[in-house]
């Protein structure tokens, strides 16, 4: 096709609301979001043992990667969110439940949606950069109108 315009990657940045404003999640390195159809089999004798699947439900998530920051420079604080602040965040949803979230898609818009962090991890890796990895498995159906806007 002609004239497409293709969509640079460090637009799909993700935020997290703190309750007063979304803060991002700094230093990402790529964002991803994943739609699962769910799906039941069956096998029986009414249809010669073929297997039929049928939709059950829809599951989503979004990983992300990134470099770890150190923020001692800054007195310790970031304006962003930090790995440590998300392994923050994971430990107080175990009580607290999902938190809510911002991806940014570019020209596509923003998705929001509560998630709670799955999995959030680190890698220290002699002679590299320190980088971490999260999963956010999304808890309700995503919108692109953002909730924490008062109309």
């Amino acid at each position: 096709m002609a004239g497409e315009v293709y969509i640079k990657g460090d637009v799909g940045t993700l935020a997290y609301w703190d309750g007063d404003a979304y803060k991002p999640v700094v230093c990402l390195t790529s964002s991803s979001h994943e739609l699962t159809m769910n799906t039941v089999e069956k096998v029986n004798m009414c249809n010669a043992g073929r297997t039929i699947q049928s939709a059950q439900s829809i599951s989503e998530s979004v990983q992300i990667e990134g470099e770890v920051i150190d923020t001692t420079a800054v007195g310790g604080v970031s304006p962003g969110v930090t790995v440590g602040e998300l392994k923050a965040l994971a430990r107080a949803q175990v009580s607290g439940g999902s938190d809510s979230f911002r991806l940014n898609r570019g020209p596509e818009g923003y998705i929001y949606f509560d998630a709670l962090l799955s999995n959030v991890s680190d890698n220290y890796q002699a002679g590299e950069d320190a980088t971490f990895s999260a999963t956010l498995t999304i808890t309700n159906d995503p919108s692109d109108t953002d909730p924490n806007v008062t109309p």
